[in-house]
């Protein structure tokens, strides 16, 4: 339930993939990567490139598949996150789509820090008093994906990734 970093300066022009791409967070995770560090990994969904430290769903799986497997217990993990957005979202309702801040962007962007700083804050005190929030899974747009990095690392990624749904099948 802490949320680890924000990126608010792109508010919804751009795509989150976008936004990743540009993030300091990715590329600190390449770089650590390239320098040895290859055990940290951050799941997303498809609508990411597949790297080496950002592992993705695969497309297509046929049903009863190992990838259709890898799937389902990789979707486990989205829940989990959308609750993270639920609760900071009732907290600071200023936050909700159907509100809007008035401010300029820089300003908004110093709201958005404040709001995830204090969730921070509060999360370890507050618990149980949060586990009856509501939360609404947002559809993800999976149609855009940028290519970044190189053809080498796609291949680590797909070789990585694999190597853990066969992990799990054989569980």
């Amino acid at each position: 339930m802490i949320i680890k970093a924000v990126n608010g300066r792109f508010a919804g022009a751009c795509h989150d993939s976008h936004v990743w791409n540009l993030s300091s967070e990715r590329q600190d995770l390449q770089t650590n990567y390239v320098n040895g560090e290859i055990g940290i990994r951050i799941l997303s969904d498809s609508g990411y490139p597949l790297e080496p430290w950002l592992l993705t769903l695969y497309r297509n799986a046929a049903e009863n598949s190992a990838e259709n497997y890898y799937i389902i217990k990789f979707s486990k993990a989205r829940p989990h996150i959308e609750r993270v957005f639920g609760v900071l979202k009732a907290l600071f309702r200023c936050l909700l789509a159907a509100r809007e801040l008035h401010y300029a962007p820089e300003k908004v962007v110093q709201i958005l820090n404040v709001c995830c700083t204090l969730h921070n804050i509060c999360t370890p005190f507050n618990e149980e008093s949060r586990a009856n929030i509501a939360i609404e899974v947002e559809k993800v747009d999976v149609s855009y994906t940028e290519t970044i990095g190189n053809a080498n690392e796609t291949n680590i990624a797909k070789r990585l990734r694999d190597q853990i749904k066969n992990s799990m099948s054989t569980l």
